[in-house]
């Protein structure tokens, strides 16, 4: 398997649609014309987006947003507990859009890609992870990763109400770095060309409303259903 962060708009849209087909079969969404799905705070220079590739094709993947003004996903549900890390002075980065095309609970690609987002944090000096999970897979990011809950379970509008809750880890924390998968993940020596990594707008070169115009667009495209086939 090869690991490496997207860097061209075709790169993060095949990342995307393996993200679709896995949500789709498991009733997450519903299906659209582009058959991507993402949310529109991804739609960010402030994105990365690993991918695990095999013979060309990509067959797993996760992708990271650093916060900013424009916010993060979870804070449509966890605002109050997003804030109250920002009051501290955390600077969050929000892990999502995990993916496997292969619809195996692989524990090696997990940690690569885990490994992938927890380096983009390192590059853009963002330390305080976040990430909405299933509650039956909290004690995995707890005694994998180290990650602590933060918040009551909720229904995850987006995804036809499917149960999430809140996880936090700090990288810099030492009970968290002394995990062995942590060591991993900050001490192998991979190499991901996130100054190069592809990002939407880079230069600015449209207005900032036209640029909002053409993501909300974009976004409601992606979540308007497509109408059923009438029979005939």
């Amino acid at each position: 398997m090869k690991y490496k962060v997207a860097s061209t708009i075709t790169e993060v849209l095949n990342a995307w649609c393996v993200v679709y087909r896995q949500y789709l079969a498991a009733s997450l969404i519903s299906p659209n014309e582009y058959s991507v799905f993402t949310f529109p705070e991804y739609l960010s220079n402030n994105t990365a987006v690993i991918t695990g590739e095999k013979m060309g094709h990509t067959v797993c993947t996760i992708s990271g947003v650093l916060d900013s003004n424009n916010g993060l996903p979870l804070d449509h549900y966890y605002k109050a507990e997003l804030d109250s890390l920002r009051d501290q002075n955390r600077k969050l980065i929000e892990i999502g859009l995990l993916a496997d095309a292969r619809g195996l609970n692989n524990f090696s690609n997990i940690v690569e890609l885990m490994s992938g987002i927890a380096r983009f944090g390192v590059f853009s000096d963002h330390h305080d992870f976040v990430i909405g999970v299933n509650p039956r897979r909290v004690n995995f990011f707890k005694n994998t990763f180290g990650f602590d809950t933060v918040g009551e379970v909720r229904n995850y509008g987006k995804l036809n109400t499917a149960p999430v809750i809140l996880l936090h880890a700090c990288g810099k924390d030492l009970e968290i770095a002394s995990l062995e998968i942590n060591r991993k993940i900050y001490d192998t020596a991979i190499y991901y060309d996130f100054a190069n990594r592809f990002k939407f707008n880079p230069e600015n070169q449209i207005s900032a409303k036209e640029f909002t115009s053409s993501v909300e667009h974009f976004i409601k495209s992606i979540w308007k259903p497509v109408p059923a086939m009438q029979p005939a």
